[in-house]
């Protein structure tokens, strides 16, 4: 279970909370978020579609034409249709679905993107971090990169390492927030009901037990964000 999927699961929480949330899939390297939710066959556009004349798009109307998803408005990306999204398409794409929804979440990728759209550079960060040796190395790395980039400090949520054997690899919560200096929400935890239903075209069709209260607490923390600040956008 990556980010993308902890992504999908939030949008989800706080669209079950009455928010109007959208869902945008910026990551160009891989995309696909529509095969992920298991509604690649609905209607609707895709980003590889979006024309943005003089980098404005009116809010209302795209939100309109985008996939709903248990109360979610998806804006998916297909790799293999047309060219990838200019910055500037990005950036009035978020501007314009932050002016139509209370939350927009934004599945980043690796976060390159984030430092080319100042929407995204100023809005609130959740980084995800592997519960692994490496995994810490590389997150330390990437928070100073969004430093660097002058974004404020990123939100931590850690996930269990998928694939390592019983009693290796992983790193407990406590010597994670040890090493980051920072509180870690989660962990997220690999769910095998979950994986064989996006295996199957199934998507997701709820948020698993066993992970339900970590993503509960981090829509607590957009919630508490939002309050003092709306509409916002969310980069994971």
């Amino acid at each position: 279970m990556g980010l993308s999927t902890a992504a999908a699961m939030l949008a989800r929480t706080l669209a079950g909370r009455d928010r109007r949330c959208a869902l945008i899939d910026a990551d160009f390297a891989s995309g696909c978020m529509d095969l992920l939710l298991g509604v690649e066959r609905e209607s609707g556009l895709r980003f590889n579609q979006i024309v943005a004349p003089l980098g404005n798009v009116e809010g209302e109307a795209l939100n309109d034409e985008l996939i709903a998803w248990d109360g979610v408005r998806v804006l998916p990306y297909n790799p293999w249709i047309g060219l990838r999204p200019t910055w500037w398409e990005v950036q009035a794409v978020v501007r314009a679905l932050s002016s139509a929804n209370d939350v927009v979440v934004v599945d980043a990728g690796q976060g390159e993107l984030v430092e080319a759209v100042p929407d995204l550079t100023s809005s609130m960060q959740i980084m995800g971090v592997e519960l692994s040796v490496v995994g810490l190395a590389r997150a330390r790395t990437h928070r100073a990169k969004l430093s660097t980039w002058d974004c404020s400090s990123p939100h931590l949520i850690g996930f269990a390492p998928r694939g390592a054997p019983r009693g290796r690899g992983g790193v407990s919560m406590e010597e994670a927030e040890g090493y980051m200096l920072a509180e870690i929400l989660g962990p997220i935890k690999p769910n095998t009901s979950l994986c064989g239903d996006v295996l199957e075209g199934l998507g997701i069709q709820a948020v698993p037990k066993n992970n339900r209260k970590a993503i509960e607490r981090l829509a607590d923390l957009v919630e508490r964000t939002i309050c003092d600040k709306q509409p916002t956008d969310i980069e994971s």
